[in-house]
């Protein structure tokens, strides 16, 4: 399952099932398989036994699967690196990347999947993102049929489809990788503000692990783009609204893609999907007391802040602004602002096949959130400012309801 985010890119509404609360998610078992059965067993390791502890008894299951997965894994894993590992470090992509940031939830999969349609792009899929290391030659077929057994048909959270073939960021494939990694939130609950401030501004890193991430990121996307044939690589990945100068200073021609989105709706879906990841991920308990309004509303302040601050390093050219109220007001003619902006080539083909997916999923229908009184005074207080940034109005839109002490009725 990918922490992805986007309200408007599945292909037809899906019936729901009952809502994913904290206490819900604690007392249903997860999937049988957890992505560190895909990590390289070094990578493994250092989360096993270095990241926190104090595991969970209901994550018994994927903590015994990933390690029978490392060790039925680890003969093909060595197989794949030591046959393509020369050919994939010596390769050049012919294309500088392009990178779709933003918040989660603000549309960032959404624009992910419109653009994905254009056959010039390469992109990681969900069998990549899990398993990096087996995605090349016949054998990984063996490792996606199995994950095909399993995976969920949707998110859980919203109605996104979830498939080994559908695009999906490269935040879970960076931490099988190296133990830096936004994901390590959602594994460890009991430690998400530190692995929050550490995957996404790089506090109390030291060199070493720097040194070890930037290697991670620079070998998978010249993995990827081998892979992939050459094409150029299209990627989307909420952490890295963080990274601009260290993916300049790794791709220095590199363009990046920032789609933004009413907050309010913002804040109460970023606390709701929560739930539904700690069940699939998290391999420590987890409960009330753990405070997500309030890690949203920091998370985010600090991120826009940030990507604020680092876009002024981008040149023109290099940076296409939008937003995901008009890319679902008028998803081709946005869309082919975007091709002008960043000087992509094929616009006109691309727009065709777009055009068709399109229609495939207009009859999506949005949810309406609740957001407590006190969350939305915090709202308006410690979000001004992006709202100001980013053009939206500071009073609720109408699909937001305010309820007072909404918390204390859900429990």
């Amino acid at each position: 399952m990918s922490e992805a985010d986007a309200t408007a890119d599945a292909e037809t509404p899906a019936p729901r099932g009952p809502r994913w609360t904290l206490e819900r998610a604690a007392s249903e078992a997860g999937p049988p398989f957890h992505p560190f059965a895909g990590a390289n067993f070094r990578t493994f390791l250092r989360h096993y036994f270095q990241t926190g502890g104090h595991f969970s008894r209901r994550s018994r299951l994927q903590r015994l699967s990933a390690w029978s997965v490392q060790i039925f894994r680890w003969p093909f894993a060595a197989f794949e690196t030591a046959w393509w590992g020369r050919r994939i470090r010596e390769h050049r992509p012919a294309h500088p990347p392009i990178f779709v940031i933003g918040h989660w939830r603000s549309g960032t999969t959404h624009l992910h999947n419109l653009l994905s349609k254009d056959p010039q792009f390469g992109w990681i899929d969900f069998g990549e993102t899990a398993m990096p290391w087996d995605m090349l030659g016949e054998k990984v077929r063996i490792g996606r049929g199995i994950l095909n057994r399993v995976l969920p048909k949707d998110r859980g959270y919203d109605n996104v489809k979830l498939s080994l073939e559908e695009p999906q960021e490269e935040e879970m494939a960076l931490g099988n990788m190296n133990p830096l990694c936004y994901y390590n939130c959602y594994y460890f609950p009991r430690e998400m503000r530190r692995h929050s401030r550490r995957a996404l501004f790089f506090e109390d890193l030291d060199a070493a692990e720097m040194a070890q991430f930037e290697r991670a990121y620079s070998y998978l996307l010249q993995k990827l783009s081998y892979a992939k044939g050459g094409r150029q690589l299209l990627l989307k990945n909420p952490a890295s609204t963080t990274r601009i100068p260290l993916l300049k200073r790794l791709f220095p021609d590199a363009k990046f893609i920032h789609i933004s989105r009413n907050p309010w709706p913002v804040f109460r879906s970023s606390v709701k999907k929560f739930s539904r990841l700690f069940n699939a991920f998290a391999w420590q308990d987890f409960d009330a007391s753990l405070d997500l309004p309030g890690f949203v509303l920091e998370t985010y302040a600090d991120l826009v802040r940030r990507y604020l601050r680092d876009r002024e390093i981008l040149a023109p050219g290099d940076l296409c602004e939008t937003s995901f109220e008009s890319i679902v007001a008028d998803p081709l003619g946005e869309i082919g602002r975007i091709y002008d902006r960043l000087g992509i080539e094929g616009r006109d083909r691309a727009l065709s096949q777009i055009g068709r997916y399109v229609t495939d999923i207009r009859d999506y229908e949005r949810n309406v959130h609740r957001v407590d009184a006190e969350h939305a005074a915090a709202i308006r207080d410690r979000w001004a400012f992006a709202f100001e940034a980013f053009g939206y109005p500071l009073d609720p839109p109408a699909e937001i309801d305010v309820v007072e002490g909404l918390e204390n009725r859900q429990g």
